[in-house]
């Protein structure tokens, strides 16, 4: 963290300052102040002390010079004394000889003291000397011009003021002690600014940012009563709120993901700046589609939705778009999403409603019809036709009777099978299927299957093939719900397969045991045209025809399209389910699967 914005280093500096500066503040008013009205206090009275003494000895009358020193002063930093030109020195004060006798040299190396003995004129000089030890002292140097006793001579005065020195020496000691004093005890402030400030705000900004990544483990710690464990206090409060807020917003997130998700409508989000924000699976499979070559988070925007929501932003509407990609179709609702002074469009909500299984019933549906009208105009036809031609008597002998009535017959039938296959599949889709299960012995009743194709077969120039596995001999079903389903699927296989000419034409029925599985399989294999991959998945569908399929040949065009439908709900009524593999012009297997482990199992 940058120390700078550190509440705890910024308080202590603050303080600190505001220390130092009362701090020095005093120093420099002590130092410039104090002192110096304390040095002329000093040099004021050691003046008038020096200017008393001289009055006294010039109004007394003294008749010796010898009564000079009962005027001798006690003050130890005073030194006086009287030279004259026919007597020795007489000192006033205690240890003026020493102090004379040590410090004369040096005071006249004074230019202005030098200059004032040498013109023997009265003066006065306030300055500083420098001892030999390095010191330096502040002195008052006096001089004056006196007679004593008919004796005329010089009063010499000195006041070593050296003391102040020394004083000041001692307080600036006194300061830097304080100063080293003051430097720990902010140290001494830091750490406790940090302990009982730092820490706690740190640590309230941890809880903080944990509570931010939605965890709400910690809870902030409440010590005493202060604003500290106030804010503590308030921070589990929030901690307690925001997890029942962040619990409640996480249920109804993951119920809106849910539902977004589980909805049959495509679902993308994009913001004024075309970046999708959200999308369920089903509008990821459309961007999908549209840009196989791309991932959902990197794709190209297509150019339609990139028009239609630049479109949705400058009205301000919502817009409707039909689309179709690949045989799909598409309806797209382009509705804008407002912002909270429901002014400015912030984002545009795309919703994608696939409609190819509804156009596929819609065609299928008209399909449907067109092919039952074709089924049932031919037999009406051809049975008005002969019916009328009997009336009528145009049929001359018994045997022309009995052929044309034998027509109608049989397109009686023809429309009572495509009756019954209508009702047989409304039946089952509606759950009405009776069973009659018995086991039956599987050689025998795919020999017999196979004979009624026999002739279809050969005349298709297509082979005929069957293999049953030996180790299933006789599996329980409905023969006659069984018969249909592969009388359905071996007519289709040898019909597609003998639209090609081809010598191997060839259709194959195979029974086997799977015992890794245990299932029954049965496949009917044909080497005709085959089904494209877009057609598998609806073949199953009622009414649907796979148009495009097995070489588009146009005999392909007839048929009702739910006998594939007939058959899986049949095969799925018998516990099994129907699959289908095709390459085109080289194999197409329809493979049943039933179970076997559940009949071994109900014989035993």
């Amino acid at each position: 963290m940058n120390k700078s914005n550190n509440l705890t280093i910024r308080i202590w500096l603050i303080t600190m300052l505001i220390i130092s500066f009362c701090f020095i503040s005093t120093s420099v008013l002590y130092s410039h102040v104090y002192q110096q009205n304390l040095q002329e206090k000093y040099i004021s009275d050691y003046e008038r002390t020096i200017q008393s003494i001289e009055k006294q000895i010039e109004d007394d009358s003294i008749t010796s010079l010898a009564d000079v020193e009962k005027l001798k002063a006690y003050d130890s930093h005073l030194f006086m004394s009287f030279q004259t030109k026919q007597m020795p020195d007489i000192t006033l004060t205690e240890n003026s000889n020493s102090f004379f006798a040590d410090n004369k040299l040096k005071l006249m190396k004074d230019k202005e003291i030098n200059k004032a003995i040498a013109e023997k004129k009265d003066t006065q000089i306030i300055s500083e000397i420098e001892l030999s030890e390095g010191k330096i002292k502040l002195f008052i140097f006096r001089m004056k011009n006196i007679s004593i006793g008919n004796q005329d001579g010089i009063l010499y005065s000195v006041v070593d003021l050296s003391f102040l020195k020394d004083a000041e020496q001692k307080m600036d000691n006194w300061i830097l002690g304080v100063f080293s004093l003051y430097g720990l005890l902010a140290v001494l402030f830091f750490y406790f600014l940090k302990k009982h400030l730092g820490q706690p705000l740190n640590d309230l900004r941890d809880i903080a940012f944990d509570y931010a990544k939605n965890d709400f483990s910690q809870k902030a710690s409440v010590k005493y009563k202060d604003e500290l464990s106030q804010l503590a206090l308030a921070m589990n409060k929030m901690r307690k709120s925001l997890e029942t807020t962040g619990s409640a917003t996480r249920q109804e997130k993951e119920l809106l993901e849910n539902i977004v998700a589980s909805i049959s409508t495509g679902i993308l989000y994009y913001n004024q700046d075309k970046t999708l924000l959200m999308s369920n699976p089903l509008g990821e499979e459309f961007l999908l589609n549209w840009d196989t070559t791309q991932n959902v988070d990197d794709y190209h925007l297509p150019e339609f939705l990139e028009d239609k929501i630049d479109e949705v932003v400058k009205k301000s509407e919502k817009v409707f778009y039909d689309l179709m990609i690949n045989d799909f179709y598409f309806h797209l609702s382009f509705v804008p999403l407002f912002d909270e002074g429901m002014e400015n469009v912030r984002g545009v909500l795309v919703s994608l409603k696939d409609l190819t299984k509804e156009r596929r019933l819609d065609k299928m549906r008209v399909d449907f019809i067109n092919n039952i009208s074709h089924e049932l105009r031919t037999p009406l036809v051809m049975i008005q036709g002969y019916s009328e031609a009997i009336i009528d008597d145009i049929a001359e002998t018994i045997e022309e009777k009995h052929e044309m009535a034998s027509i109608i017959s049989d397109e009686a039938k023809r429309m009572n099978r495509l009756v019954n296959e209508m009702l047989d599949l409304s039946r089952m889709e509606a759950g009405y299927i009776d069973l009659t299960i018995e086991d039956v012995k599987l050689e025998g009743f795919f020999r017999n299957v196979l004979s009624r194709f026999s002739r279809i077969a050969k005349n298709g120039n297509v082979q005929l093939e069957m293999k049953i596995d030996p180790d299933i001999q006789e599996y329980p079903m409905d023969a006659d719900k069984m018969n249909q389903v592969l009388v359905n699927l071996i007519h289709n296989a040898i019909y597609h397969t003998s639209t090609i000419k081809r010598d191997d034409a060839k259709v194959e029925i195979r029974v086997q045991l799977d015992k890794i599985i245990d299932e029954i399989l049965i496949d009917i294999v044909d080497n005709g045209p085959g089904i494209p991959e877009e057609d598998i998945p609806y073949i199953f569908d009622r009414f649907y025809k796979a148009d495009k399929s097995r070489v588009n040949n146009k005999s392909n065009k007839a048929g009702t399209g739910i006998g594939l439908s007939i058959v899986k709900n049949i095969v799925e009524e018998h516990g099994g389910y129907i699959e289908v593999t095709s390459e085109l012009n080289k194999k197409t297997v329809f493979r049943l699967h039933f179970p076997y482990l559940d009949h071994v199992e109900s014989t035993e």
